[in-house]
């Protein structure tokens, strides 16, 4: 339980019992669009904040007075906002608490009242008016908290405790190091984590307040299908509902809010049909991109609003293909984070990373390493772009059961969030697992196993950076996608090498498993202004002259006719934890951490652009047999 908290006191006492800490799974969350019925009430801005730096805070009576009190904006991470180097790098629990108001509408029988975390890194706990309301356990995944029965009519207040500590049994997993006192103060310890970015915690995405009526749809499920000039939505609504039966009336709407198609029925699942369909067509296709039709879904007295796409995916041993045309994959890896907001959602980073992601010609992200923030996503389904969405798994090595428990966990949860966005094409499980080793292959089997028994309309990968002959767990996947360092990592300084080897590799995986492949990361870190003649490693002209090498490999490549994409790391440069070996910054990017372009973005520019038009003349000769069992040849376009 929590203890009485109110602004009008000198001090706050928090009283957080280990009873209360208990975390359950919450169900899959509907974004909280507004509609007729649906009213928002955005809780970002400035939040009370303080850390905890008593390590037993979850068993133990805390008092802070006011003079500990920090203004954290909400969302943002809170390690870069301050001038203080213990928020920084503070490992542990943190609480952020405000006030806000309940309108007299909204307090009545007939309303629910419902809270959305966008995402809270890693674990955290909610109370509304000093009573525990809901636990969520994972730093990425969006979670509803109910506070029907705890906000009264006027003022509120909320306090949310945060703790940030990865452990062996946590994705992304991290380690505590206790020492020896010999040198060090008693007690001292380090910590780490398997993941090669700065972990930045806190409240990092949008807080929104909003109301449903108190029958209420809460789960959709949409996927969609054609044949010729018809299309089919198959859906399934789940309702909230406090009475026995309940009917949904479903409309299907388009761009200009034409109804193509209604269907009203006792029973909440059905199919739609209609013709004269436009389909959803990845940016850069030559087709019209991102096309988003409207389904609406009135259950008693609520209505929502959910954006959908006519699409569908297919692969084969060698192509991945959208609309039943094959695509290949130009994109890059990226990460959440900018200047002092480090991984806290913001509109404008968002407004311009689209912008360049617009202006290189991309078609294609992966949301490294964890899933992105619902409003970008949102932006992909509407522009066009293709994403890969991979889970926290990043560079895990530990293989147990009960780490398989969890990865199973959030695996189910990050799908059932996700699994309507017409722009997410595959499921990537992890980022450079440890896949060398035995265990791998059943804990991995057993995750391919899940995500396609939850969803059969996606291709599910990893990403390997292991070699073609340890891999014990790739051989599971429907895509191999390969993260390789080729004139970095592996024969470094060496661009005279790069073609042989990346052609040579890329072929083995192909030929041991008659899978497509992309090769996920490949890159040269370069500092601005750091130049060398001739060409060497850091310089701007070691990273352009690298990234042109690659492309010649590539283009060999793709003649092979199973080579499916290439993706560079990074987009942007971004920060890591402190090192003797790098300046705090991951220095990779096409881009500065302020989104101003280095030399390398415009050759990628060019090949991007170029590669648009290539393939929108290209024709490909294929056998349908190896999509559906016919046997009629077809000639498309590849996007």
């Amino acid at each position: 339980m929590l203890g009485h908290t109110t602004p009008f006191h000198n001090c706050i006492f928090l009283y957080i019992i280990l009873n209360c800490l208990s975390f359950h799974v919450v169900q899959c969350v509907l974004y909280p669009y507004e509609s007729e019925v649906r009213e928002t009430k955005s809780l970002n801005g400035l939040w009370n904040f303080i850390i905890i730096k008593d390590r037993d805070f979850n068993i133990n009576k805390t008092k802070f007075t006011r003079e500990n009190i920090t203004k954290i904006p909400v969302p943002s991470s809170f390690n870069d906002i301050t001038t203080n180097s213990t928020i920084r790098d503070h490992v542990g629990w943190a609480v952020y608490w405000r006030e806000f108001y309940i309108p007299k509408q909204w307090k009545r029988s007939d309303i629910r009242i419902f809270i959305y975390f966008g995402g809270v890194h890693y674990f955290s706990s909610v109370f509304v008016n000093n009573n525990f309301v809901a636990s969520h356990k994972g730093g990425h995944i969006p979670f509803n908290v109910e506070i029907s029965y705890s906000a009264i009519l006027g003022l509120n207040n909320i306090t949310v405790a945060v703790n940030n500590t990865l452990t062996n049994y946590t994705l992304p997993q991290g380690f505590v190091t206790h020492h020896s006192p010999k040198w060090h103060p008693t007690g001292f310890t380090t910590y780490q984590h398997n993941c090669d970015y700065f972990d930045y915690a806190g409240i990092n995405r949008p807080v929104t307040l909003y109301i449903t009526p108190t029958t209420y749809i809460n789960d959709i499920v949409v996927q969609t299908d054609f044949e010729n000039n018809t299309a089919y939505v198959n859906y399934e609504i789940k309702v909230e509902f406090n009475q026995s039966t309940t009917t949904c009336d479903v409309l299907l709407k388009d761009k200009e809010s034409v109804i193509v198609s209604n269907n009203s029925k006792v029973s909440c699942s059905g199919r739609l049909e209609f013709s004269n369909i436009h389909l959803w067509w990845p940016i850069m296709s030559g087709h019209p991109p991102g096309y988003l039709y409207s389904f609406e879904v009135y259950v008693a007295d609520d209505l929502y609003r959910l954006p959908i796409g006519i699409r569908t995916i297919k692969w084969n041993s060698s192509s991945l293909l959208i609309n039943n045309e094959p695509v290949y994959l130009r994109g890059f890896g990226m990460h959440e984070d900018s200047d002092i907001r480090g991984r806290g959602f913001d509109n404008v980073i968002l407004a311009r990373d689209i912008e360049l992601m617009k202006w290189l010609g991309i078609n294609a992200f992966r949301t490294s390493h964890y899933p992105y923030a619902d409003e970008t996503l949102n932006e992909a389904d509407s522009l066009g772009i293709l994403v890969i969405l991979e889970t926290p798994g990043c560079s895990i090595d530990n293989f147990n059961d009960a780490l398989l428990t969890e990865h199973i966990r959030i695996l189910d949860e990050i799908i059932g969030q996700h699994k309507n966005r017409p722009s997410v094409i595959m499921w990537s499980l992890a980022n450079e697992p440890s896949t060398n080793l035995n265990n791998s292959a059943p804990y991995f089997r057993q995750l391919v196993e899940l995500a396609h028994n939850v969803d059969t309309t996606r291709p599910v990968t990893f990403v390997t950076s292991q070699s073609v002959e340890k891999d014990k767990a790739v051989k599971y996947m429907d895509v191999i996608c390969v993260n390789r360092y080729n004139g970095w990592y592996q024969y470094s300084g060496r661009l005279d090498l790069i073609q042989d080897s990346v052609i040579g590799e890329i072929t083995s995986w192909y030929n041991n498993f008659s899978k497509p492949v992309i090769i996920t990361e490949y890159g040269a870190g370069s500092y601005i202004g750091q130049h060398k003649l001739p060409a060497s490693m850091w310089s701007e002209e070691y990273h352009v002259f690298l990234l042109l090498e690659h492309f010649k490999a590539f283009d060999k490549l793709h003649a092979k006719g199973f080579f499916i994409g290439e993706m560079i790391w990074n987009f942007i440069d971004f920060n890591v934890p402190q090192e003797y070996f790098r300046p705090g910054r991951c220095d990779k990017g096409l881009f500065t951490r302020d989104r101003q372009p280095k030399p390398a973005a415009y050759i990628v520019k060019e090949r991007y652009h170029k590669l648009k038009e290539k393939f929108n003349n290209y024709n490909l000769s294929i056998k349908h047999n190896e999509l559906d069992n016919s046997c009629n040849d077809i000639s498309v376009r590849l996007i």
